[in-house]
């Protein structure tokens, strides 16, 4: 899925990203994709491309 980064704080390691889907969603720094994002670090406005999990966390975010 495509989406849009809310929110991250890197203190707290987390935040939201608004799904294409108008869903919002919960990232947190472990289900970041280190290789493709290696400061583990998301910033607002940024596109990114994403797994869906339970509920509304998702894994695997990387940068387009």
């Amino acid at each position: 899925m495509i989406g849009q980064v809310e929110s991250y704080s890197d203190a707290k390691r987390y935040g939201f990203i608004r799904g294409d889907d108008g869903r919002k969603y919960y990232v947190s720094r472990g289900n970041i994709d280190k290789k493709r994002v290696p400061s583990g670090v998301l910033h607002p406005g940024s596109t990114v491309e994403f797994n869906t999990g339970e509920g509304n966390k998702v894994f695997n975010v990387k940068y387009l």
